[in-house]
């Protein structure tokens, strides 16, 4: 019997791959980089061609680092990033550019679509509809692009194209069409009354016919992909979903009142609910889209590592980078240890992280970032900081809203890049009184990922199994009461700035669009 298992994950930045053995132990990763593109604001796309060359490379830089027998390998698992649209032709080709979920172009068509009232509308407690998902880019496409749009034989996302790559198999996954497309598998599958009401009554003949659930065989390797991987013909491919569905796998946040905290360039939340939640300004509660039977309720943010990103991309002065370099360390080092010293609430500096608008609590796409309360006494460490607490705010407003629905919260399971600084998820728990628990394969997505392979490569006989076994926790990082009784009032301010703001970002981003239809 085979030993080992790969996990697949296609994230914003990259795509990463590792072989895992039944413990959960990773023995080997490889990593190719994707690009994203961005031609107008608040757009984002991916080129499927580099997908394709991310996707080998990332799977032969897995073997050769895990210097693991390739025939020993039982399984393939996989996610995507979601909601991240694809079309294809009758060929199997890309007809365009793949269409990233953090693409918010399609807000004029979201505010359309939430004004149904279609009974389907209850996943997003029948109030705002964020521009990110499946329906609003798919209805953009057809107005705006009809050539793709008529022309497309499978319109599906970026985790369905990765088994089809790999398959050959055309298939959608229970998890993105359920909390992305309005799936609803106890209901019928997906609801024609809402999109027959919006003009796509036609994109049942356009989206895949077989849906996976997760950790179900889509199929084997072909032998294409075989030769272009090193891997065998046939091994079987398990049925994926969305990276930060996967990641809660990862983590084995499987139980009720634990949050799967999955960090990145966006940031969710996502928990297991015993009962339905319906409500505005979270997501769900999303039946069997993880593990059949359950109830899952989402939340997210949609800018948190990429605007850190983006601050150290841009004004990160010359004297941090020598500091950096005269120590050895890299400028995130320099800058964790000096925002470490200034105290909760960065001296009065409130950052609202809405960069590419925000998806919960308030599912505003034309809401925009803001930096309030600057003084000449701040400097990069305070803006650093303060951003890192705008992230940690937006998580407790997110926490507020499911506590007002009922659904407690007991303790948070971190993953991803945010983990790897202790500040940051310090910043976490004192802002949301909550403690953090942190996994020790912080990897976790393609954890995940390998951990759904184990369930066809017959390692174990469930994913919760696989996920008792496979996931253990490093260390666990509690609140500090004062600090989290001082961030309160932050916390309220990050709330106010929001509201007083809205109508105003919502004006500019109009003057900004009226100007590029004019260009």
């Amino acid at each position: 019997m085979a030993q080992y298992v790969l996990g697949i994950d296609a994230g914003t930045e990259s795509f990463r791959a590792g072989v895992y053995d039944k413990t959960g132990r990773c023995l080997g990763f490889g990593v190719s980089a994707n690009e994203n593109i961005h031609r107008h604001p608040a757009w984002g796309e991916q080129d499927i061609g580099r997908w394709e060359t991310a996707l080998v490379e990332s799977i032969r830089g897995a073997l050769e680092a895990s210097q693991v027998d390739p025939k020993d390998i039982g399984g393939i698992g996989l996610d995507g990033t979601s909601c991240t649209v694809v079309f294809l032709d009758a060929n199997g080709t890309p007809l365009r550019d793949a269409i990233m979920w953090m693409d918010i172009r399609a807000a004029g068509e979201a505010e359309e679509i939430a004004s149904t009232g279609d009974d389907a509308l209850e996943y997003i407690g029948h109030a705002n509809l964020s521009a990110e998902w499946f329906p609003c880019k798919v209805l953009w496409t057809k107005r705006n692009e009809p050539e793709v749009y008529n022309t497309a034989a499978t319109i599906f996302e970026q985790t369905d194209w990765m088994v089809y790559r790999l398959t050959g198999e055309i298939t959608g996954n229970i998890n993105t069409a359920t909390a992305r497309w309005f799936y609803n598998d106890r209901k019928g599958g997906l609801p024609m009354s809402l999109y027959e009401r919006i003009g796509l009554g036609e994109i049942q003949e356009k989206v895949p016919q077989r849906i996976l659930r997760i950790g179900e065989k889509a199929g084997g390797l072909t032998a294409e992909m075989a030769k272009k991987t090193g891997l065998p013909e046939g091994i079987p491919v398990a049925g994926g979903g969305a990276d930060a569905y996967i990641g809660v796998i990862g983590v084995n946040a499987l139980r009720a009142g634990k949050m799967a905290l999955i960090t990145g360039s966006s940031q969710l939340h996502i928990g297991v609910s015993p009962i339905e939640v319906h409500t505005k300004g979270l997501f769900g509660s999303f039946p069997d889209a993880l593990l059949p039977g359950l109830n899952f309720v989402e939340a997210g943010q949609i800018s948190t590592g990429s605007v850190l990103k983006w601050f150290l991309s841009n004004f990160v002065n010359s004297e941090i980078e020598a500091e950096a370099t005269r120590t050895g360390g890299s400028i995130y080092d320099v800058l964790n240890a000096r925002a470490a010293a200034l105290s909760p609430g960065s001296d009065g500096l409130v950052v609202l992280e809405h960069w590419q608008g925000n998806r919960t609590p308030w599912v505003d796409a034309n809401s925009r970032g803001v930096i309030r309360g600057l003084t000449l006494s701040h400097t990069p460490a305070h803006v650093y900081r303060a951003i890192m607490e705008s992230v940690a705010y937006g998580t407790e407003m997110i926490i507020r809203r499911m506590n007002e629905a009922n659904f407690a919260i007991d303790e948070i399971i971190a993953c991803g890049g945010a983990t790897q600084s202790d500040l940051w998820m310090q910043i976490h728990a004192d802002v949301t009184g909550k403690p953090i628990s942190i996994p020790t394969e912080q990897q976790a997505v393609s954890l995940g990922a390998a951990i759904t392979a184990t369930v066809v490569a017959g390692l174990y006989e469930s994913i919760q199994e696989a996920a008792d076994a496979m996931v253990t926790v490093a260390k666990r990082i509690e609140p500090i009461p004062e600090n989290t009784e001082r961030y309160r009032a932050y916390v309220d301010q990050y709330d106010a700035t929001y509201h007083a703001l809205k109508d105003h970002s919502r004006k500019l981003v109009e003057t900004v669009n009226a100007r590029e239809r004019k260009q």
